[in-house]
């Protein structure tokens, strides 16, 4: 089972210069990753002011007011008669919260009157049983049990019972996200947990259960999720007094709920960024970003496709793939912007790929491109799930060179620069060259349909050939497989000086291969690109040089720039362009285009006809726009457009 879980100490290598040059070496990730760092606080969710203070909106019922002040009073000396308390508050205020109007805002605070009051009686009882679970060693859904709650509903691929907590949401005061992603209405917004740490069809405990799908050996370890906590009264035949319902936002984007058959349908209030920054905080994705790239082979067990989801079949898969000395972290604002978007959550699943970038670019790039293939053959082995065959890839800066390479056919290109010897007549240990022939010779991922590059070096960074850069280099720990196959190769192809790119170490790690004019990275480009899968580029620019000298800091434009691009939009930013507004809005912009384009084929298809001819390539040079602070007066590239009208985001229903 793969795990986001670092479990390694990051110890300084010896050596007079290695202490010098660590602390600039591990300030390369803050330069380079594009991560923000999430920070959580706990906060109290007990609050007696909110309580004795009535409504200047909507007067709390009284009777449901009274019995949560009584479960508050009761609550650390009697716990099990508070939670008692909470419930009777739930379903005296319930009735009422059906005539009340709701406010789509997810603070807490504009839920008043019985809406107020029914939230926190849920919120009470979740904290409340959460502590005295913990006290007593017993699971909270047994604890709830004895003041007759039931626990019903499911959250992803689980019943609501086996996840291993489910606290409020607003318990945790969350830093790092430039937008808080959920929706107000009635109930509680809470985030469950669950730890995996059994393999697939091992055996296990009611509590955390065998693996039965396929998706969950993608899953982290330690799993958060968003949900809805209802309490409605028991109905059915053996229900309890009280059923208390969690709802899930991925699987169900309406997010209604009826209390009773009869009843109206409620927007349900929910919260998806808390659950997300639980998710990058408790692996400490930053530490793992900067381990990955100083001890790769350490960390290549790590390597792979991440799912916060189940699949479902019939959206479509959009990959993001972190850059060099970072994480999925760097993703943060973008997965809790798209994913938080229920129209985009309807019709995408978010996936994220991690890798140990201190590797060869053409190692990882192999890497990613089985992992891709393999998950298919995993999740849709029949191949019946048409939308996986319009994925989207999304690459941070290394990750775009990756995201390329799943769309670049390599012909002899490659192996040529790498060895005059045809592959036949070298002979080593079958995995190595089996690793060797993926990473050398290749052809377009078939199901990635899109991809968006970001802060992408085509050409190389000017980090990667400074002091820092080659520091960095300097210090990471080269895979033995990697070292292998140089000697290898190297013996078979005597001192040929074309193919020393391949042979000598200097050029083995990724920074180094980052640099300006490297030969590796002019092999790359050298390949040429899928005419079937149409690419965008988002590329910062930090305003200190004109365009286009300038860039983000760390990759030039004109390093960033591709020509064949549909689109290409420049965004003020420094190398993190992909954790700015304007880059998620205009990912926004490009999924809207993609799915648009997606249905309307369906469409076709299902009547009987041809689908739309589909657009790849722009019918001249790549349209730019801008979205800088302030604009550019007069850029220094005349191919730079003005600014254009903003996009239409409708997607077809």
């Amino acid at each position: 089972m793969r795990s986001f879980e670092p479990g390694h100490q990051l110890r300084c290598p010896p050596g007079p210069v290695a202490g010098t040059v660590w602390p600039l070496v591990m300030a390369l990730p803050v330069v380079l990753s594009g991560c923000a760092s999430i920070v959580i606080h706990d906060r109290p969710v007990f609050d007696r002011t909110s309580l004795e203070t009535a409504s200047s909106i909507t007067p709390p019922p009284a009777e449901a007011l009274a019995l949560v002040q009584a479960g508050v009073a009761l609550d650390k000396k009697h716990p099990e008669w508070a939670i008692t308390y909470y419930r009777d508050a739930a379903l005296k205020a319930l009735p009422y919260v059906l005539s009340e109007e709701f406010s789509p805002r997810l603070d807490s605070d504009t839920a008043t009157g019985a809406q107020g009051i029914y939230r926190r009686a849920i919120e009470y009882t979740l904290e409340t049983t959460h502590r005295q679970a913990m006290v007593e060693g017993i699971s909270w859904t047994e604890f709830l049990a004895r003041a007759g709650i039931g626990v019903q509903g499911r959250v992803g691929l689980y019943e609501a019972a086996r996840w291993e907590e489910a606290l409020p949401t607003r318990r945790f005061e969350v830093q790092g996200f430039r937008h808080q992603s959920g929706r107000g209405g009635v109930g509680a917004p809470v985030v469950v947990f669950l730890t995996r740490s059994r393999k697939w069809g091992e055996p296990a405990t009611e509590t955390t259960g065998a693996l039965t799908e396929p998706c969950e050996t993608h899953f982290p370890k330690t799993l958060y999720r968003a949900a809805s906590a209802t309490l409605r009264p028991g109905s059915g035949p053996g229900e309890p007094l009280a059923v208390l319902e969690l709802h899930d936002p991925v699987l169900d984007s309406a997010m209604n709920w009826r209390a009773a058959a009869n009843a109206p349908a409620l927007p349900l209030a929910y919260d998806m960024t808390v659950p997300l920054a639980r998710q990058f905080h408790v692996a400490n994705l930053n530490l793992l970003g900067a381990l990955g790239v100083l001890f790769p082979s350490e960390y290549d067990g790590r390597t792979g496709i991440y799912l916060l989801d189940p699949y479902e079949p019939g959206k479509i898969p959009v990959v993001f793939v972190h850059g060099l000395m970072s994480s999925p972290e760097a993703w943060d604002n973008a997965m809790n912007d798209l994913r938080g978007d229920p129209e985009l959550r309807k019709r995408y699943q978010f996936w994220m790929f991690f890798y140990s970038t201190g590797n060869p670019i053409l190692a990882s790039g192999a890497r990613f491109r089985k992992s891709l293939s393999d998950l298919r053959t995993q999740l849709d082995p029949e191949g019946n799930d048409p939308a996986f065959d319009r994925m989207v890839l999304i690459g941070h800066s290394m990750g775009g060179l990756l995201s390329r390479l799943a769309i670049a056919s390599s012909g002899q290109t490659l192996w040529n620069t790498a060895s005059k010897v045809p592959p036949e007549q070298i002979t080593m240990d079958p995995q190595l060259k089996d690793l060797m022939m993926q990473a050398l010779i290749f052809e377009p991922v078939p199901m990635v349909s899109r991809v968006v590059f970001v802060s992408t070096p085509h050409r190389g960074s000017p980090l990667g050939d400074e002091l820092v850069g080659r520091l960095a280099s300097q210090m990471i720990r080269v895979p033995n497989d990697i070292l292998q196959i140089r000697k290898t190769l190297a013996k078979y192809n005597g001192q040929v000086k074309a193919s020393e790119a391949f042979r000598s170490t200097r050029y083995a790690t990724s920074v180094a291969q980052l640099g300006l004019g490297n030969p590796v990275l002019q092999s790359i480009n050298r390949l040429s690109l899928s005419e079937a899968v149409p690419y965008h580029s988002i590329i910062g620019y930090n305003g200190k040089e004109p365009l286009p000298a300038g860039g983000d800091g760390v990759v030039p434009y004109t390093s960033a720039h591709i020509d064949g691009a549909l689109s290409e939009l420049i965004v003020s930013s420094d190398h993190s362009a992909e954790e700015t507004d304007a880059a998620i809005v205009e990912m926004r912009r490009i999924l809207t285009v993609h799915y648009n384009e997606y249905a309307l084929e369906r469409q076709a298809l299902a009547r009987g006809q041809k689908p739309p001819l589909r657009i790849t390539r722009p019918p001249s040079q790549t349209p730019i726009r801008y979205a800088l602070t302030p604009p550019p007066a007069q850029p220094g590239n005349d191919r730079v457009a003005a600014k254009t009208a903003p996009p239409d985001l409708r997607i077809i229903r």
